[in-house]
């Protein structure tokens, strides 16, 4: 939740950053465009207008010229420009050269023309087009009409002739002439008449003039006159065309400097950015904790759901509110949930199933099918086991191998089904007065062995004698009429004999000692 409020945040500041970015990025382009489109029109009506840039420049200076124009055409548009255009060197006009050098004033003869009047040194107009009564009217009434200056404006020079505002280092008028006002003054003067660039600095866009052999002829305080203007610059230059030739070549150059009512505007939409993605910010944090809490409820009763089915408890039920992502999850949850735990019942009575079948094949393995005794290769596993442990603790042992007497007589005389009844009743006496930890088997045919561990040899006679009374007295004649059933017994208790196969060979001595005094008795030693 935490790297979703994060990201939400970072995504909320990059896009009021790339909206802030984007905005002063447009409004840097725009100006730029005006300003080159400004100053291309007015250098190509200066240019155009004298023929050619010496010759303009031996007549008056462009930043004049641009001025006046203007005024005369109320371009409000040019005059912001213009503000933004850092201005040519003072005095670049009639006694300052395009090398910087000073120029004397040309020599006015009897019967020359008096110098051209402002309204008459306007740009010409584009493709010969001339002007109409309309534009006369415009330019107003002639100098000698106009009203006076306004307050704080300087009045013009004796004469009605006006002086280049921008002239600072002009030769002085004739003898007698009256002088204008200081350098200090005219130049208050140029800066009141010029809008202000916002910051009182530098115009940001420095126009770089070249001429038609990309030599410089205006370096805007970036190049020296006569240098060549680099390559870099050239790509980007606009040629000035005059009568179908290129008379200059212009480079814009600088940085954004924002006017005024620019930087109002930047900083209005700074601050609109600013209170948005502060109310983006508040709605992310209401939003991400009213999500956090729904989505911390759901995944939190998965937690607790998960961590009971890692205790064992695999049917787990978590509720499912709405259609989201996090419903999804629950509900693939409580399937899952569903399908191990009817998995686990199938795999668990499966267990149970091939349990119960491995120990009927276990007892399969190692019980006789028709005494349920154990057989006769379980007995001699399991007394090896028994006499290495009486060995081991010095602890006694007694081995007894019975063997029913006549029994091929019983079998051809009552039949074989007989013979089985009378086998698993003697299996049933003898295994039901044996003690947990005693061992009884049928050892093959009528014969079955008995260990008793813990047992002496006095203790495993009389039992043995025990159990051939309760063979002899139980009513066989409930089997057959004329049925008897007697047994006959050996009995070894000698662990110093070596081995379990060692003690059962000197029980079955015995047992045939048994057979030969007579049957229906126990032989031990």
């Amino acid at each position: 939740m935490l790297a979703l409020l994060s990201t939400g945040l970072a995504a909320a500041a990059m896009v009021g950053g790339l909206a802030y970015v984007g905005v002063t990025s447009k409004v840097d382009l725009i100006r730029r465009q005006q300003a080159a489109e400004h100053f291309y029109k007015y250098m190509s009506a200066y240019v155009g207008r004298y023929g050619g840039w010496q010759a303009a420049i031996e007549a008056e200076s462009f930043d004049r010229f641009m001025q006046r124009s203007i005024e005369l055409d109320g371009d409000s548009a040019g005059r912001v420009a213009s503000a933004s255009v850092a201005p040519l060197p003072a005095g670049l006009g009639r006694s300052i050269g395009a090398d910087g050098r000073p120029m004397p004033p040309p020599a006015r003869r009897d019967g020359d023309e008096p110098a051209a009047r402002p309204q008459d040194m306007r740009p010409a107009p584009p493709d010969g087009e001339r002007r109409g009564p309309a534009d006369q009217e415009r330019r107003g009434p002639p100098d000698d009409e106009r009203p006076g200056p306004a307050d704080g404006e300087r009045p013009g020079p004796p004469g009605g002739e006006r002086r280049d505002p921008a002239d600072g280092e002009r030769g002085g008028p004739p003898d007698g002439a009256r002088r204008g006002p200081p350098e200090g003054e005219r130049a208050a003067a140029r800066d009141q008449r010029r809008p202000d660039n916002g910051r009182g600095a530098a115009p940001p866009f420095h126009f770089v003039v070249a001429d038609q052999d990309y030599k410089v002829v205006l370096g805007a305080g970036i190049y020296r006159p006569g240098e060549p203007l680099p390559a870099a610059a050239r790509e980007g230059a606009r040629a000035v065309v005059v009568d179908g030739r290129t008379a200059l070549y212009i480079s814009s150059e600088g940085v954004l400097t924002p006017s005024k009512q620019e930087q109002q505007y930047l900083n209005a939409v700074r601050e609109a950015l600013l209170a948005g993605a502060a109310a983006a910010t508040v709605l992310a944090l209401l939003l991400g904790v009213l999500l956090s809490r729904g989505l911390s409820r759901t995944l939190t009763r998965l937690t607790d759901a998960v961590r009971a089915m890692h205790g064992g408890s695999l049917l787990q039920r978590v509720p499912v509110q709405g259609r989201d992502e996090v419903a999804a999850l629950a509900t693939a949850f409580n399937e899952m949930s569903e399908q191990l735990a009817h998995s686990h019942a199938e795999l668990h009575a499966s267990h149970q199933t091939i349990l119960e079948q491995a120990e009927q094949l276990r007892e399969l393995s190692v019980r006789d099918a028709l005494t349920a005794l154990y057989n006769r290769r379980h007995f001699d596993e399991q007394a090896i086991t028994l006499f290495n442990q009486a060995v081991r603790h010095q602890r006694p042992l007694s081995l007894v191998i019975g063997d029913i007497d006549f029994f091929k007589r019983i079998n051809d005389q009552f039949s074989h089904a007989t013979g089985d009844a009378v086998l698993r009743k003697v299996g049933e006496i003898l295994r039901g007065h044996m003690r947990l930890s005693d061992l009884v088997a049928r050892y093959g045919g009528e014969e079955f062995v008995i260990a008793l561990p813990e047992t002496a040899l006095p203790q495993a006679a009389a039992l043995c004698d025990k159990l051939r009374e309760l063979i002899e007295g139980h009513p066989w004649h409930e089997v057959h009429p004329e049925l008897k059933v007697t047994m006959s017994m050996g009995v070894c208790a000698d662990i110093a004999a070596g081995t379990a196969e060692a003690m059962l060979q000197k029980a079955d001595a015995l047992l045939y000692r048994a057979k030969e005094t007579g049957r229906n008795r126990v032989c031990f030693a």
